[in-house]
């Protein structure tokens, strides 16, 4: 999935920030500008904190900084190295420089925004997760809404959540994070129709269901008195995460079809 911060902020974003991330790998060396160098630096740098490899990461981002102070990137990929860590402060520290060297970066603008929510500041959010979406460079304005939704559930505020997932929905029907966050606060809700509706509309667009779907599958249809459905979500997900957390949830009724919702 793109960007998800439903369950845990899943990702934080480095597989975007290394799209975002232009290559200079196919230019000789002795002809490569320092912005290309600090540029692919900021790539290597990436591509290692996203193997945990945290002392190479903020080697090669350093690097980068070296090599173009200005490059708003390398102090974004900083940020969220530091996030990573634990050190929220600097964390903080370097996605406001990021912000400051390119205001108008939608990737920076997302990615601070869910750095804000994760910290427990949704409201502080909202702003940026915006300014992301409504940027026409930005390839993926569902995701911001999404995760704009995500964070006014954090706050509580329920409409705005579901103003935020049904305007990602608007931009891509098909998506998979704002789909599974309607079918969950509809069964909150006790709206077990529309939940039903929004999981099965969730597993024909992705390829794969996900343990935190299969789940609500369950959930939702024995809210609904449809215990065999129930029983084949169980299976399904016994069958496809055996070791999941989800999985690990299933009590003996939900396998076998007795019991209520």
């Amino acid at each position: 999935m793109n960007v998800r911060i439903a369950g845990g902020f899943a990702v934080l974003l480095l597989a975007g920030l290394l799209a975002a991330c232009v290559s200079s790998s196919s230019v000789p060396g002795d002809k490569v500008s320092l912005q290309q160098a600090s540029q692919f630096n900021v790539e290597l740098g990436v591509a290692y904190l996203q193997q945990g490899r945290r002392d190479l990461a903020m080697e090669k981002l350093q690097l980068a900084l070296k090599q173009d102070s200005d490059n708003a990137n390398a102090y974004m990929a900083i940020g969220l190295l530091y996030n990573n860590t634990g050190d929220t402060q600097r964390a903080d520290e370097n996605f406001r420089i990021a912000l400051r060297k390119a205001p108008d970066n939608p990737q920076i603008q997302n990615n601070y925004a869910v750095f804000l929510c994760q910290h427990g500041k949704p409201q502080q959010s909202e702003q940026y997760f915006i300014k992301a979406a409504e940027n026409p460079l930005y390839p993926t304005p569902e995701a911001a809404y999404t995760n704009a939704g995500v964070c006014a559930n954090k706050i509580p505020d329920p409409p705005a959540a579901a103003q935020y997932f049904r305007r990602a929905l608007a931009i891509n029907p098909n998506f998979p994070d704002a789909l599974y966050q309607m079918a969950r606060m509809s069964y909150e809700q006790k709206r077990y129709l529309e939940a039903r509706a929004f999981i099965e509309r969730f597993i024909s667009a992705s390829p794969k269901p996900q343990p935190e779907v299969l789940l609500l599958g369950v959930r939702t249809e024995r809210a609904l008195g449809n215990q065999q459905a129930a029983v084949n979500y169980a299976k399904q997900l016994i069958r496809q995460f055996p070791n999941s957390p989800e999985a690990l949830q299933l009590t003996q009724s939900d396998l076998n079809g007795t019991g209520s919702g």
